[in-house]
């Protein structure tokens, strides 16, 4: 009988081990912004890791005397795998003015990071605005359209959501 009742515990803990011996650990550029692009990507590979999730911020400066295709060779060169990526286009989801710019340069990072293999990419909810029942209408709208644009360079499109944002809060 003690086996019996023990079974339901055994089958939770099997799977649970097997749950987690499927999960892998992909870091975020942020947690070594201080290395540079090329820098935190060769730290990590001598650590062993496999998988990464890269910032707009440090490609950018990578690129200011480097070429997208090399920004690659690094990813490909050391055997990582480019997860997700954060965009750094602030202001996607909310309605405003800027939108329409803001919108232009979502277009331009889609392109850039497709180009590095990605087809992951995000942007955060940083606003801490008051909006009416419209602009959240209006925010629905907003989220179709760059999923649509995203869907042009065979990326799917997040939205971060930030500790401080009143937007995604409240959708």
């Amino acid at each position: 009988r003690r086996h019996l009742f023990l079974t339901p515990a055994i089958l939770l803990a099997a799977r649970a081990a097997s749950a987690a011996t499927t999960m892998t650990l992909a870091l975020h550029q942020n947690t070594s912004a201080g290395a540079g692009y090329q820098g935190s990507l060769e730290g990590w590979a001598r650590a062993g890791i496999k998988y990464v999730e890269l910032t707009n911020t440090l490609l950018d400066g990578f690129l200011v005397n480097d070429s997208l295709p090399a920004a690659r060779r690094v990813l490909t060169d050391l055997g990582l795998t480019p997860v997700s990526c954060a965009c750094g286009v602030f202001g996607l989801w909310e309605p405003h003015p800027q939108r329409t710019s803001l919108v232009d340069q979502f277009k331009k990072r889609c392109e850039m990071f497709a180009a590095l293999g990605l087809t992951r990419i995000y942007s955060p909810t940083a606003t801490t605005e008051e909006f009416t029942q419209d602009d959240y209408a209006k925010g629905v709208v907003n989220m179709r359209e760059v999923g649509d644009i995203a869907r042009q360079f065979n990326m799917m499109v997040m939205a971060e959501a930030t500790r401080s944002s009143t937007f995604i809060a409240s959708l």
